[in-house]
């Protein structure tokens, strides 16, 4: 017989009426991806609503949902490895509240894992050093032409590309965060950056610019890889954040679970599927 986990108790400094705090990885896919981290935050309050969850408020004129995301995903950008906190005014059992919550969601959000938070924890932003990213390619695409150019930006020192703001066009060193860079073996294929944080944040599209420049640099040996529109390599049909974690050897520890994740993790599918089931076995 299992017994469903509770929260850990962990009142912190400034967390006035908090009894519980959860920590959530969560997916944001299809349309959902167009939304504005503003608009996120109302779905979050619209669902914690319907699904009768004891949220905390902040106190003043206009209370406010206790829900943080320490890191707001760019617009037009899927992910499986968006974070949030989430204070709670009452105790909770977290497998049967999380359930709720998805059913409460929107279509495209969806809580994958939770877990609650120590007294004394580190805030999660500081987990979030690393980022795994996919870049899903179109069909046609030349997958040996990728590799290529993978290998050429990785055995480089530096990889300037161009970085539009306002009107100016300045440089950014796609190469000094960039710790991992790896082709998919499938057709059509994808590839997995693996990216440390850095300020200003390297864009996932600058990786993809750095790789038109790679396989610029091997014309005419793959010209045939130009797209319809003269690109020398076609747009991702599809920008995904898979995974944020603290940095380790050649990859990175996911934030709630401290799984070691290499970059090759962005391929695996199963990472997209729900994995509350564990929550309702006993803590050690």
């Amino acid at each position: 017989m299992t017994t469903e986990r509770t929260a850990e108790v962990g009142r912190l400094a400034g967390d006035v009426g908090v009894a519980d705090r959860v920590r959530v990885r969560y997916a944001k896919t299809g349309r959902l991806r167009f939304v504005s981290a503003i608009d996120l935050g109302r779905v979050w309050e619209r669902a914690l609503r319907k699904a009768r969850l004891p949220i905390a408020y902040s106190e003043g004129y206009t209370p406010h949902p206790k829900v943080s995301f320490p890191d707001a995903l760019p617009l037009g950008y899927a992910s499986t490895g968006e974070y949030a906190e989430l204070g709670f005014a009452e105790p909770i059992t977290i497998g049967p509240a999380m359930r709720r919550l998805n059913a409460a969601f929107a279509t495209g959000c969806e809580v994958l894992d939770a877990r609650g938070v120590a007294p004394g924890e580190r805030r999660l932003s500081k987990w979030l050093g690393r980022a795994l990213w996919c870049l899903s390619y179109p069909e046609g695409t030349d997958r040996a032409a990728l590799v290529e150019g993978a290998q050429t930006i990785l055995d480089a020192s530096a990889w300037p590309v161009g970085r539009e703001r306002k009107g100016e066009t300045t440089e950014v060193d796609l190469r000094a965060p960039l710790v991992d860079l790896v082709v998919s073996e499938d057709d059509p294929p994808r590839v997995a950056a693996l990216l440390d944080a850095s300020e200003p944040p390297l864009r996932p599209t600058e990786v993809h610019t750095g790789l038109e420049i790679a396989l610029q640099t091997q014309e005419p040996a793959h010209q045939h890889a130009r797209a319809a529109d003269g690109a020398t390599l076609p747009t991702p049909r599809l920008i995904s954040r898979t995974a944020q974690g603290a940095p380790a050897d050649g990859g990175l520890l996911e934030a709630l679970s401290g799984e070691h994740l290499a970059a090759t993790a962005a391929f695996d599918a199963t990472r997209e599927e729900l994995r509350l089931d564990r929550l309702d076995q006993p803590g050690p």
